[in-house]
């Protein structure tokens, strides 16, 4: 089946497989002292940090050309049969939720955790579903573990012959919020709806 094809069938889809791997980093919750009292998780964590790879398009593109705009990011794959789908239609969602009720744009994009299938062609073949801005991203094998320790991101190949090269892909699965300097702001969780998400970018952007 097309990946585009998997992708708007399992969009909406209720999901019951846990996510594995989600990191004890972020199991605390809440918000940092002193923090508005906005929806996301936490905040003024030491998440994120300068990282260069290449966009769907076979551009090389750093952190710093989100800047002047708050961006959505994830970190998932594109043979992903359920979360990752779902959670790209939530964050392109709430993207266009936040442009109709502020002067905002909201960037949005993915990084592959699997860039051995994930090659330029097939992020340019799957991210236009979701959204058509939406950028995706992605590198070497060293690139990708760098950019994805940075956001304390969880991912692990698991052999499982009913996908591509025999394998999928275990990861955790959060919805990261940059700032209009490209800094990390806050995270949204699965159980965040798209409604959910655009107050917590709108509250944290000052709305």
């Amino acid at each position: 089946m097309a990946l585009a094809t998997r992708a708007l069938l399992t969009i909406g889809t209720a999901i019951t497989v846990a996510v594995v791997g989600t990191a004890g980093y972020f199991a605390a919750g809440g918000y940092a002292p002193g923090a508005r009292d906005c929806p996301g998780g936490l905040v003024g964590a030491d998440i994120g940090g300068p990282f260069t790879l290449t966009t769907h398009t076979g551009q090389r593109m750093s952190d710093t050309d989100f800047a002047g705009q708050p961006t959505l990011l994830y970190f998932g794959f594109a043979t992903c049969p359920d979360i990752c789908p779902t959670e790209l239609a939530d964050i392109a969602a709430a993207a266009d939720i936040v442009s109709e009720k502020t002067d905002m744009t909201v960037n949005t994009a993915l990084i592959t955790i699997d860039p051995k299938r994930d090659t330029p062609k097939v992020l340019a073949e799957y991210v236009p579903y979701f959204h058509d801005s939406m950028v995706g991203l992605t590198g070497t094998a060293e690139e990708i573990k760098a950019v994805a320790k940075q956001y304390r991101v969880y991912y692990a190949e698991r052999p499982d012959q009913d996908f591509p090269d025999g394998y999928s892909m275990d990861h955790s699965s959060f919805i990261y919020l940059l700032g209009k300097d490209a800094n990390f702001i806050t995270y949204f969780k699965y159980e965040d709806n798209p409604d959910r998400i655009a107050e917590g970018v709108a509250c944290h952007l000052g709305y």
